[in-house]
């Protein structure tokens, strides 16, 4: 059954254009005002993104996380439509079928600051949908940010989701003939303060631009689930092919536990109920400015607690942006991952990017961060001498300016070995692995574990030794290799990961059956 439509208008085609970002002015910023630090935040925000002082919104919300249906309408939606007609930020009108809509509006975007509640809880179906066959219509809790984004069109059904007209689009949202829709994201973690380093990482990465390595980690699960993993082979071509050193986990297992994910740019992967792997590590930080996302069911079913499901978990280890789930969504009603990574890579916001990456509004899903973050708004700047992301930025070069494929590896070849350059050539390695060509692969994981003096990365370049050999179906090989680092990084907090890798590599025999 296709996804349900309310209401037909003309929409014109939407072509690809250079993306124009949301303005200041576009923004309205909402936050609880019966909680200081709401809009203590929500001040900081404006201030630092230059959002008129006019366009903060404060509300008196419940302070719980979750609310009833009837609370939401209440107390958050209609007080919130009330402020867009005292403002005149919108002007209403019926379209063909009587439905009453924007037909213009100012506020593009709604920036929500932790303080607003995050999820609806599911209610009795109205008597008036009942008989409706409407998909999912048993299904209606939701996230408020997910509901807000039509809150401005009258008498729409409560169950299942809404059609999302922008999905799969390629044009900045201020040219879109979408009048009736804001975009809406969320300035939310576990605590305030880390919602301020979220704010100033963002400031910072759209300055000086957002750089390191790419890691996606694939489940493998297959059947009703395969789409999630096309989605991540797309991010690992994509990020391949724009210059970023890409680490990819190719079994059914993750990243093993305390795997030494080391200036992480990007995150990509699912598939576990809470932070696992890499992320239990308490060393482990993103690079400022990072994206990283985790696809599960209820990954932001709640911000409080970082060591519970996903998105405030990636948060709390440094990343500044994320998307998330606060109730079941289904796989086919989720963040597309492989648009949301496309459509950063070409410089839209990281609220026109998730919006643009899901075909339903009105369901489960959310967008933290700064709504207005552009990650790769500076992804060409050139390095400095003593630029500390140097080597980065000069493999993002070589790809930009080398097309032909083979040239380039020679060149980054010759580069690697004058510079003894580790990170170019653990990029080179993993470039061939996912070719298959694993004896060049392997000369350059040796080659990348004698440049790198950071014994964290040293002890990667052993993973993806034996992450190469499992691939190629020498288990002896690979059970060698974490046997000699076993001794040689004992001390490391990142050592678990050999272990956790040896247990997977080499299963134990199962414990023998009691006779009955």
């Amino acid at each position: 059954m296709p996804l349900r439509v309310f209401f037909f208008f003309a929409l014109a085609t939407i072509a690809a254009a250079n993306p124009a970002p949301l303005q200041p002015g576009h923004v309205a910023v909402v936050f609880n005002a019966s909680i200081p630090q709401s809009r203590e935040l929500a001040e900081l925000y404006a201030l630092n993104r230059s959002i008129p002082p006019g366009n903060l919104v404060g509300l008196i919300l419940p302070k719980e996380e979750t609310i009833t249906r009837s609370a939401y309408e209440k107390r958050l939606r209609g007080p919130l439509r009330a402020e867009f007609d005292k403002r005149k930020w919108w002007t209403l009108a019926k379209d063909g079928s009587g439905t009453v809509l924007p037909t213009n509006c100012q506020i593009r975007c709604l920036a929500l600051i932790k303080g607003v509640p995050l999820r609806i809880s599911r209610s009795e179906i109205p008597a008036d949908e009942v008989a409706k066959k409407l998909q999912f219509k048993e299904n209606n809790e939701a996230s408020v940010d997910s509901e807000l984004m039509m809150f401005g069109v009258r008498g729409l059904p409560i169950g299942g989701p809404l059609q999302n007209r922008y999905f799969n689009q390629q044009v900045p949202f201020i040219q879109a003939p979408l009048p009736y829709m804001v975009l809406v994201g969320r300035i939310d973690a576990k605590d305030y303060l880390t919602c301020q380093r979220i704010l100033l990482d963002a400031l910072d990465a759209e300055e000086n631009g957002l750089w390191g390595r790419s890691y996606v980690d694939f489940s493998l699960k297959g059947g009703a689930f395969a789409a999630g993993d096309q989605w991540l082979e797309g991010i690992a071509k994509r990020s391949i092919g724009a210059g970023f050193p890409t680490v990819t986990e190719r079994s059914k297992d993750t990243f093993v536990t305390n795997y030494p994910m080391t200036k992480a740019a990007t995150y990509f992967g699912w598939y576990t109920f809470h932070r696992n792997g890499p992320f239990l590590d308490p060393t482990m930080q993103f690079q400022r400015g990072a994206i990283a996302v985790h696809l599960h069911s209820m990954s932001a079913s709640q911000m409080g607690d970082p060591t519970k499901n996903w998105s405030s978990a990636l948060l709390d280890r440094g990343a500044a942006a994320t998307l998330g789930n606060t109730w079941e969504p289904f796989l086919q009603l989720s963040h597309n991952f492989d648009i949301f990574h496309d459509r950063l890579l070409k410089g839209f916001s990281l609220v026109e990017s998730a919006a643009m990456a899901i075909n339903v509004v009105s369901w489960q899903n959310l967008v933290l961060g700064d709504p207005l973050y552009r990650p790769f708004k500076n992804a060409g700047k050139k390095p400095a001498e003593m630029d500390t992301q140097k080597d980065f930025k000069v493999l993002r070069m070589a790809y930009q300016h080398w097309t032909d494929p083979v040239e380039r590896t020679q060149k980054l070849q010759g580069a690697a070995q004058r510079m003894k350059n580790g990170t170019i050539s653990e990029s080179l390695g993993w470039a061939l692995l996912e070719e298959k060509k694993y004896d060049e692969a392997l000369s350059h994981f040796k080659t990348a574990q004698d440049s790198f003096s950071e014994r964290e990365d040293q002890l990667r370049q052993v993973l993806n030794q034996v992450e190469l050999e499992r691939r190629r179906k020498n288990t002896s090989r690979a059970l060698a290799l974490l046997r000699s680092a076993s001794s040689k990084f004992s001390d490391l907090p990142q050592a678990k990961s050999i272990a956790a890798l040896k247990v997977i590599v080499d299963p134990p025999a199962p414990p023998p059956t009691k006779p009955k």
